[in-house]
């Protein structure tokens, strides 16, 4: 049996199939891997309310089981109740954010652990879209003031793939080197503290189950799995990941598509 502890598991394109289903041959070798006593830990940009359906699907439930949330800014258990890992986005940091977005004339918002919060007055539909992918309630403000009293995890632009391109290239320096910027699907352009990503999570929930790094695996396929395929002790990239990813990955599986993640699972893990 491989010394694998730990499975971090991200969702979109790696989890799921392109018609967002779990496979068969996926969930039978997370089942085994649960049942042998490894963590498998679905690791997402998404809150724990967009992801519970996968969690209950998948039986990874309860006060033993964990969940990376917000692309590493919060690692909780699986039922929500205890709060592992934090990492907030500093009201002076958003602010930047939020002025460097009014000059884009773009949308975005901010994220607690259970709701989303914004001072534009005409969402995005992109936005009504992840909001409602994620099972996440928004709240429109009227001002930044009101804000300061919002613990948020992270900010999130809504928009069209390449007016997001765009936004991306113009980040200032004065953002870009106080906070990761990344993105999480086509759609998505995501603001999270420098201390907060994927990798971080996975390895401060190593820690505090008693885990050596070297004992954890990651599999991904996008550049917010970066971090977690680079930090890992075995980083599996998808088939169809991104390059960045395939070049610093240990080991290709196969696509979304073929059940990759079974492959990884059954091959580094099961063996």
């Amino acid at each position: 049996m491989s010394k694998i502890k730990i499975v971090s598991i991200d969702i979109d394109g790696t989890l799921l199939n392109d018609q967002r289903e779990i496979t068969t041959d996926v969930r039978n070798a997370i089942q085994k891997a649960i049942d042998s006593g490894v963590k498998i830990v679905i690791t997402t940009g998404r809150p724990l309310p967009g992801v519970k359906s996968i969690l209950n699907e998948l039986n990874i439930t309860g006060s033993q089981q964990y969940v990376i949330t917000y692309n590493g800014g919060l690692v909780q258990t699986a039922d929500g109740q205890k709060t592992l890992f934090r990492q907030e986005l500093s009201t002076s940091e958003f602010k930047k954010i939020n002025d460097f977005m009014a000059e884009q004339d773009a949308y975005v918002q901010v994220e607690t652990h259970n709701a989303a919060y914004t001072t534009n007055h005409r969402v995005h539909p992109w936005a009504s879209f992840e909001n409602s992918l994620v099972n996440l309630p928004l709240f429109v403000l009227d001002s930044e003031t009101e804000l300061e009293q919002v613990a948020f995890i992270k900010a999130i632009a809504n928009d069209e793939e390449d007016r997001l391109d765009y936004i991306e290239s113009q980040v200032p320096e004065t953002i870009s080197s106080k906070v990761n910027v990344i993105r999480s699907t086509a759609n998505n352009l995501e603001f999270i503290d420098r201390q907060a990503s994927k990798g971080n999570a996975l390895l401060a929930l190593a820690k505090e189950l008693g885990i050596d790094q070297s004992e954890t695996m990651s599999i991904g396929d996008q550049a917010n799995d970066y971090s977690m395929i680079e930090q890992a002790g075995i980083g599996v990239a998808m088939g169809n990941a991104i390059d960045q990813v395939k070049e610093i990955a240990d080991y290709q599986t196969e696509t979304n598509n073929n059940s990759g993640v079974a492959k990884a699972i059954n091959e580094l893990v099961l063996q």
